[in-house]
């Protein structure tokens, strides 16, 4: 266990995992209000707004509970996985489109690649993010290092 979150008996361990849980909710608040009140036909970026959360929420997921650092190489390889989970998604989708919408095949394949899309770059948005506190927390320590 290699992070700073690490330490069972870390109070941040327990702040982080109170803000996963509630940035879900309000994700999936999101999502099924959009559903239910018909937001994702009204506002054409709400789905574009959604995939880009959820990515980021997901990033941030498995950030957490792997317990390691988000390093460099982690820039390409989470929002890889992120995409993949989302891929998954969107096959489900596909599968019980009935209850969602009526849409061309056509249109749905541009849907998922702009959906899979969306999700890479949250979780790309989620690593980038994290190298930053790490670099600025680095620099505290630190200061003057190249």
């Amino acid at each position: 266990m290699s992070s700073r979150y690490a330490a069972t008996d870390s109070p941040s361990l327990g702040i982080v995992w109170v803000a996963l849980v509630a940035y879900s909710l309000v994700v999936c608040a999101l999502h099924f209000g959009g559903l239910a009140y018909e937001v994702y036909t009204a506002i054409w970026w709400w789905d574009l707004l959604t995939h880009s959360l959820s990515g980021f929420g997901v990033a941030a997921w498995l950030a957490v509970v792997r317990f390691t650092p988000v390093d460099a190489g982690q820039v390409v390889v989470l929002p890889l996985v992120v995409v993949a989970i989302g891929a998954g998604f969107e096959v489900y989708e596909y599968l019980f489109k009935d209850f969602y919408v009526e849409w061309t095949l056509q249109y749905y394949a541009i849907d998922t690649v702009v959906d899979l899309v969306v999700d890479g770059l949250g979780a790309a948005v989620f690593v980038l993010w994290v190298r930053r506190r790490a670099d600025a927390d680095a620099d505290a320590v630190l200061p003057g290092r190249a």
